[in-house]
């Protein structure tokens, strides 16, 4: 008779033992949700590395078809403390051709990507910059002064053999915009990224 009063204490303890467990996880559940944000912050770019894929000859005569293969490593940051998403990213990258607006030598963007709260992304770009590529641009742009095409050409060769040398600094200019998947309406930021950075050695 006691062993069946015993045993129904003890069942009895075992339930409300769980019953509290279970209580005290939700409880600690809803601590864990963090607050609804009242405003979005714009995801953060910076470049993280450029990586030159090949080599090319230093001196002419130099090819149409001779190219630079650059990969380029964005890191991207979220600041807030929900999941953000990059909507669109959009970049050119440009040399100093001796002008103020400088010469666009790689463009590319990049789709929607997903950010965890307070995380990290990196997003790689890869494009072959073409020497045979460089000259329709300079023709354009009057770079080959009073020369005309054969200044153009001299100024192509000038602008290949510096790339070469490991010489030529870029310069990104860019823009990107995000918003939070969960909280749409705090609408989206555009934010405008603006960087600089030599070709490595090989």
């Amino acid at each position: 008779m006691k062993e069946g009063i015993m045993d129904k204490k003890a069942l009895i303890l075992l339930m409300v033992v769980v019953l509290g467990l279970g209580i005290f996880g939700c409880a600690g559940e809803k601590a864990m949700v963090k607050p609804a944000p009242n405003q979005i912050l714009p995801v953060k770019v910076a470049v993280d590395t450029v990586e030159r894929l090949n080599a090319i000859p230093a001196k002419p005569p130099f090819q149409n078809t001779d190219v630079i293969v650059l990969r380029l490593n964005f890191k991207l940051t979220n600041p807030n403390n929900v999941l953000a998403k990059v909507d669109d990213l959009y970049f050119e990258t440009k040399v100093d051709d001796g002008t103020k607006e400088k010469m666009i030598v790689l463009a590319g963007s990049m789709p929607g990507m997903l950010i965890p709260a307070g995380g990290e992304a990196t997003w790689s770009y890869t494009d072959p910059l073409l020497y045979g590529g460089l000259f329709g641009q300079i023709i354009t742009r009057g770079l080959g002064g009073e020369a005309g095409m054969k200044g153009a050409a001299q100024k192509r060769e000038e602008i290949w053999q510096n790339l070469g040398a490991d010489t030529m600094k870029f310069f990104i200019d860019g823009n990107i915009t995000s918003s939070l998947p969960d909280f749409p309406n705090l609408g989206t930021t555009y934010n405008q990224f603006k960087m600089e950075f030599a070709v490595p050695k090989l």
